[in-house]
Order: structure tokens, then C-alpha cells, then sequence
């Protein structure tokens, strides 16, 4: 674990920044129709392009770390991290679209299609709630390895948490 300016960086397991499916290249990834001598047939470029079927996945990484349930999405070489739980009903935005907006780049809830600012955590949809927000941490990405570290103001209470009899 790390420490900069009153922000504690803890590691993630098992999750490296090529690990994560790249939004960034989701038009480069979808599959389309091509037309070959009057004949249509499907092609997709993920499965040639993504030797893991993990990174192929279409979907943020639901991480465990410093105890709080994280959404980790990648775009381009940038790693967001947000709450995983979205605040209007729970739903697990890990598995939201990301959508890039004139001046936002957001996910959204895939319960009610909530759309919350990656790097502040604001609901940009709908308008009339922008009274809630999620919460959106810092990430660290190791340029060597893409390895990665999430950035917290505090220890969860729950180390902290003991049974006294």
C-alpha cells in the first residue's frame, strides 16, 4: 500500500490493465456485415483481436478491494473505478454500458439506465437527479506492467471491526 496526500493506494489481485475489455476500441470491436461477392456474412473482430476471452467481454471487472465493491472500467490506457452498487436502486454497474457523451464519459446502470460521471461519480441521467452521485476513486496504473491500485481516503471499518466477549 501506498500513501499520497491523504490518499492510501491498495493493490488489486489478479486484475492488470490488459485484463480489462477497452472501450475505447468498442466501434473497432463490434462485430458487423460484411458483404463478399453478393454473399452477407457476420464478422467479428473481437475474437481475433482478444486472445482472452476476459478481455473480450464487453463489461467493466467487479473488484474487492479495501473491503468496498469496486466497478474497474478501462479506456484507453485510463483505468475508472466506481462504486459497483448503483446508488438510485443497487444495480451492479460492472456490467453497465460505458457511454462517451459531448463532455462526460459514463456508465450506465443496467437496472434503469442511470448514467453516472466516471470521473466524479454525478448522475448525468436522469437531469432531475443530480442530486445523487456514486463514489469514484483514483487509479494508479503501473506503465510497466499494468498493474493497478485503487485510491482510498480511509481504512474500511471493517478492519477495524473486532468480537469482544
Amino acid at each position: 500500500m501506498e500513501s499520497q496526500n491523504d490518499i492510501m493506494y491498495f493493490p488489486v489481485d489478479c486484475v492488470t490493465l490488459h485484463d480489462l475489455y477497452d472501450w475505447s476500441r468498442r466501434r473497432l470491436d463490434s462485430s458487423e456485415v460484411v458483404v463478399c461477392g453478393g454473399e452477407a456474412r457476420w464478422q467479428s473482430s473481437v475474437s481475433l483481436r482478444s486472445p482472452s476471452r476476459k478481455v473480450s467481454l464487453r463489461t467493466g471487472r467487479l473488484v474487492t478491494v479495501n473491503e468496498q465493491e469496486v466497478a474497474l472500467f478501462r479506456y484507453g490506457n485510463v483505468v475508472y473505478a466506481i462504486s459497483e452498487h448503483c446508488p438510485h436502486a443497487g444495480g451492479p454497474l460492472h456490467i453497465g454500458d460505458i457511454e462517451s457523451l459531448p463532455d462526460y464519459l459514463c456508465v450506465k446502470c443496467p437496472y434503469h439506465g442511470w448514467k453516472f460521471d466516471l470521473k466524479t461519480g454525478k448522475c448525468i441521467h436522469p437531469r432531475t437527479r443530480q442530486d445523487m452521485s456514486a463514489v469514484v476513486y483514483p487509479v494508479r496504473v503501473c506503465p510497466t506492467s499494468g498493474s493497478l491500485a485503487i485510491g482510498f481516503t480511509e481504512f474500511s471499518p471493517h478492519y477495524f471491526n473486532t468480537l469482544v466477549e
